[in-house]
């Protein structure tokens, strides 16, 4: 199959982003990359205000390969906008015909580029993803199938499901260049942090298009302490979000439900009617429900196999406190106003 998609005028664009890197993990990741059986491709190497030191490996380990790009961000964006100047670095190359995303650390599979671009063109999907293996960072073994470890069922996603969570990882994704329109600019973060990159394209390929689910690692993930995000072992679960709280001592960030409705906010302005946003979004921010409509996307979850029981149940709670507070910050104000009158 490698050799046939060698044939075709494909041409994949890898945006690869940095950040103060540890040397080794990047030299291997540089390598599985060069290792590709499918060859026609280029790497963005995007570095994001690494050290000095840092960035004379990175251009030292990439040496004379011309396949390899590199390019320093001015100033610290942050992974999530950084991936974006990719997208909008490939988009004005009219030879790439899809994209594909890369952490720092990992190791690629041979066949990662041409199983994500061989499924894309079986099934004319517009995303591809795959499971992962996780390693530790001696490159050992801890799990070999992430989607097992998390309890993800990403076959039984839909852009609603995504909104309470995502089971698609950037470091497995490949896009058709076509998706890159609706996906660019990227929605603004909130303040307090918020979502990544690959959620946020999982949710316009699903609302797009197709999105192809490959139960098969493609990639070595490595967990260690400087992960921007790792791996949770039942992530998702009612079980791992009591287990969660407990550590917490009780204490409610109350950070999760802001952060899912500006999400699902900046998804519906995307991609829908305001008419059609205040009918759909479970999310909406002037409704007060309690959580209702929460609720029953959870319950969808569970009905199709989803897997985000725990999510629902913190959001949930999230939601009843803020309408809680919502309704007295209204009646203060009501009283308030009829005694000044």
């Amino acid at each position: 199959m490698s050799e046939l998609l060698n044939t075709q005028p494909f041409r994949v664009g890898i945006v690869l982003a940095t950040y103060n890197c540890d040397r080794v993990h990047f030299e291997q990741q540089i390598v599985s990359i060069q290792n590709q059986d499918f060859a026609n491709w280029s790497c963005l190497v995007l570095d994001d205000g690494s050290s000095e030191t840092i960035r004379r490996h990175i251009v030292e380990i990439i040496g004379n390969d011309d396949r390899f790009i590199y390019r320093a961000q001015s100033k610290n964006l942050g992974a999530y906008h950084n991936f974006e100047s990719g997208l909008v670095y490939f988009s004005q190359d009219p030879t790439v015909t899809h994209l594909a995303f890369s952490d720092q650390d990992d190791v690629w599979y041979p066949q990662k580029l041409s199983r994500l671009l061989a499924e894309l063109e079986a099934q004319d999907a517009l995303l591809a993803h795959s499971d992962l293996e996780l390693i530790d960072a001696t490159g050992q073994l801890l799990h070999g199938s992430v989607w097992d470890y998390e309890k993800r069922q990403p076959e039984r996603l839909s852009p609603q499901l995504l909104l309470l969570r995502n089971t698609v990882t950037g470091c497995t994704v490949m896009i058709r260049k076509s998706l890159v329109p609706d996906v660019l600019p990227f929605p603004k973060l909130p303040s307090m942090g918020g979502w990544y990159h690959d959620h946020w394209l999982a949710l316009v390929a699903a609302q797009k298009g197709r999105i192809v689910h490959i139960r098969e690692p493609l990639v070595q993930y490595r967990q260690h302490a400087s992960n921007v995000v790792g791996a949770e072992k039942q992530a998702g679960t009612i079980r791992k979000e009591l287990e969660l709280w407990l550590a917490k001592k009780g204490r409610l960030t109350l950070k999760s439900y802001p952060i899912h409705r500006q999400l699902s906010e900046a998804f519906y302005q995307r991609f829908s009617s305001s008419l059609e946003s205040d009918r759909t979004n479970p999310f909406h921010a002037n409704r007060i429900d309690f959580g209702f409509s929460i609720l029953k996307l959870g319950l969808q979850s569970f009905l199709k196999g989803y897997g985000a029981q725990g999510i629902t149940l913190r959001l949930l709670v999230n939601k009843v406190i803020f309408d809680v507070i919502k309704i007295k910050t209204l009646l203060t104000k009501k009283l308030t106003g009829k005694r000044i009158g």
